[in-house]
């Protein structure tokens, strides 16, 4: 039962090529190039590059042509009327450039190239036309991809690789079916599903070395960060002038600061207190930020000293940026190696890099048992942990009545009491006044967070004569179950106060209620759900947005250092031969043992990721093996089946010439072989049907082939054997 088909429409004069220019398969085309075009610009409205209503205007537009390619019509939009919208365009793009954006190019210059491509979409009339939509959807896919910093952007990348590969393929096809005047809809189809899935698997093998190795540049966006994973929120707790609600601006965040991993047994503590910046000047409800005191000397190796004392043990630290100069360190701290020339330390002991880093930074630190504060000494001269701005009269008398008497140590500690007792932790400050907020808190509303605590005890012991200021950091944080590391985030930023004591000298104090420090962390699936996010996007972080020089050294030496793992192995085994071949008798016996035994040491000290990964190749390979083998045996194609009887007839003594007809081919076979010629004539009449019928057959009429051409297959061997 033959199959129905379709009617080829009317096509230009025998021996005539098409028109030169000619659009051929103009609605294949259309629709392909439209696909692309309206997949290539969806990251930018969550990159804050153009607004929704801009990417819905453009998606309706293209969502529009691509209904009009589907009817295919016979006329498009002329040169001319292009020009008339690139002139009417021209002051929009001025009030886009001069007005919106304010001078800021990016924006303009992509809403210039989506304007221009949905243009010459519904200009393409001709061949070079599909070529310039394609170069200016590439430049939209180009304006995505370097505006773009979240892990989900590899989703996008992988979707327009593949629509892609399929556009190149499909055009190239189409562009060779009507060189040969085959303009057909009905070969529109083409099978590509194997050679997509080859071009995508050598584009990303190749792509991963490339990326590690070609030279990198200090920030590989176009607009610096956007609003995904490698967003960086500024800490606003850690900027020169603190305000009372930084913290609880910050707290905002559940992003991760730091990551923390103790080197050697045991596990960090959950109260782990880093240290970040400190604050000396109160002036009207903010605080401003120590000044560098000086810089620390940098030891051989890239060590810190910031104290005597010697460690007791190491943690690694990984620091996200935090748009500060601030190196958050724990207060046991007492050496850091933060592979950094200069380190700044402030009279409060906070230290800083010299510069704000804007990569993630990787450092050592030694800690000591006990907390190590490096602050100055006070001294007879002004000192601004003395600065009475902001102390009143109420302020100073609640505090005198709070520490009562005693030593400064006895006094600190019963102020300290007094303020987490008394008074409430909230995050609702709705109607308060800014005139004297640490007033109000004492006196009025009772109430605060972190900073109100803190500010109100620095002002109340430097009324009495005690040196203090305020402190800002890190505190808490949670157990990372996927990373295996202990993390700080954004919510545990916190605030409290250090104090010179007497007889104890600086000592830290926290005068904020137990409920209002972050010390908790959130159970159950969400907190899991979060922590396995947090192992995807750090990792993104690290090894793809901020992976630089430094990262790549560490490639090379990695690298170097396997292949001269590779060369001693090679040279070990050598030199156990030579030995073998020297000791004569039994001795040679005992020789072979011991190489067998390096051999086996050898085997022994590789690491279990490089037998896996070495499995993992092999099952790769046999896999891939199996489906060629599985492909070669089996044609996909009446055409391949053709080409193997042709090749199996002349195994078996039936030479044909490469001009002889199928036809002819298939009389030959007949009168040669008999018991195979009904099983041939089979699959030449598949071939025929297929390559000059233009039928695309279907899985059983292919299953049909591969039949016929086993059973000619059978009839030539049982011919040979009589």
């Amino acid at each position: 039962m033959s199959r129905e088909r379709r009617p080829r429409p009317a096509a230009a004069a025998p021996g005539r090529p098409a028109a030169a220019g000619h659009l051929r398969f103009g609605r294949e085309k259309r629709l392909l190039v439209g696909m692309l075009a309206l997949l290539a610009p969806l990251p930018l409205p969550f990159n804050d590059v153009v607004g929704w209503p801009v990417l819905a205007a453009y998606a309706a537009a293209v969502i529009l042509f691509l209904r009009r390619a589907r009817r295919d019509p016979p006329r498009w939009l002329p040169v001319w009327g292009m020009n008339v919208l690139g002139l009417a365009y021209l002051p929009l793009g001025a009030l886009d450039l001069l007005v919106i954006n304010r001078g800021h190019l990016v924006g303009p210059v992509v809403h210039l190239g989506l304007y221009a491509l949905v243009c010459k979409l519904f200009a393409l009339t001709r061949e070079r036309d599909k070529w310039q939509a394609v170069l200016g959807i590439f430049f939209i896919f180009l304006a995505a991809m370097g505006t773009s910093v979240h892990p989900t952007i590899v989703i996008y990348l992988g979707a327009f690789l593949a629509l892609s590969l399929i556009l190149l393929m499909r055009l190239t096809y189409f562009h060779v079916l009507g060189d040969f005047g085959r303009d057909d809809p009905a070969l529109a189809r083409v099978p590509m599903r194997w050679l997509l899935a080859s071009t995508s698997g050598v584009a990303l093998l190749l792509a991963v070395p490339l990326f590690a190795l070609l030279p990198r540049v200090r920030t590989p966006f176009i607009v610096g960060r956007g609003t995904g994973t490698g967003a960086v929120l500024e800490a606003s707790g850690f900027s020169d002038a603190v305000s009372l609600d930084s913290i609880d601006q910050i707290r905002l965040s559940h992003k991760v600061v730091l990551r923390i991993r103790h080197e050697g047994p045991g596990a960090p503590r959950e109260e782990m207190r880093f240290k970040a910046a400190t604050y000396d000047l109160y002036r009207g409800g903010s605080w401003q930020r120590t000044p560098p005191h000086g810089t620390l000397d940098r030891r051989p190796g890239g060590r810190f000293q910031l104290s005597p004392v010697a460690p007791a043990g190491w943690i690694s630290v990984t620091l996200q940026p935090l748009r500060s100069r601030s190196l958050p360190l724990p207060v046991e701290a007492v050496v850091v190696e933060p592979r950094m020339s200069t380190l700044e330390i402030d009279q409060g002991g906070a230290v800083s890099f010299g510069i704000s880093p804007l990569e993630v930074r990787d450092y050592r630190v030694g800690l000591a048992v006990r907390p190590v504060l490096l602050g100055m000494v006070p001294g007879p001269q002004p000192d601004p942990t003395l600065d009475l701005s902001g102390v009143t009269p109420r302020i100073a008398a609640l505090a005198k009545l709070a520490m009562g008497q005693g030593v400064p140590l006895d006094q600190a500690r019963r102020l300290e009491r007094h303020l987490s007792s008394s008074y409430g932790y909230t995050l609702d400050f709705a109607g308060r006044s800014a005139d004297n907020p640490i007033e109000d808190f004492l006196f009025r509303y009772k109430s605060g967070e972190c900073e109100y605590f803190a500010s109100a005890m620095v002002l109340m012991l430097r009324s009495q004569g005690v040196p203090a200021r305020l402190v800002t950091g890190f505190l808490g944080g949670e157990f990372n179950l996927f990373e295996g590391d202990f993390v700080l985030r954004d919510s545990n930023a916190h605030a409290w106060v250090e104090a010179y004591a007497e007889p104890a000298g600086w000592q830290i104090f926290d005068p904020t209620p137990p409920a209002g420090r972050p010390l908790q962390s959130s159970r159950g699936v969400w907190l899991l759900a979060n922590q396995a996010w947090d192992f995807v996007s750090f990792r993104w972080d690290r090894y793809v947005l901020t992976y630089g020089l430094y990262d790549q050294l560490q490639v090379f030496n990695w690298l170097q250092a396997r292949w001269h793992s590779l060369l001693g192995l090679f040279h070990r085994h050598g030199a156990e031969a030579r030995a073998w071949r020297s000791v004569p008798g039994g001795a040679g016996a005992t020789s072979a043992a011991g190489a067998a035994s390096g051999r086996g040491a050898a085997v022994a000290a590789l690491s279990p990721w490089w037998l896996a990964a070495g499995a993992a190749g092999l099952l790769a390979l046999a896999a891939l093996a199996w489906l060629l083998v599985r492909r070669l045996r089996r044609p996909a194609t009446a055409t391949a089946a053709y080409r193997r009887l042709r090749r199996q007839l002349a195994r078996s003594g039936l030479p044909l010439p490469p001009s002889a007809a199928p036809l002819a081919v298939g009389a030959q076979a007949a009168s040669r072989f008999p018991a195979a010629a009904p099983a041939a004539a089979r699959v030449i009449d598949f071939y025929l049907r297929e390559s000059f019928g233009g039928e695309r057959l279907a899985p059983p009429d292919l299953a049909a082939v591969d039949a016929a051409l086993a059973a000619a297959a059978e009839g030539l061997r049982l011919r040979r054997a009589s």
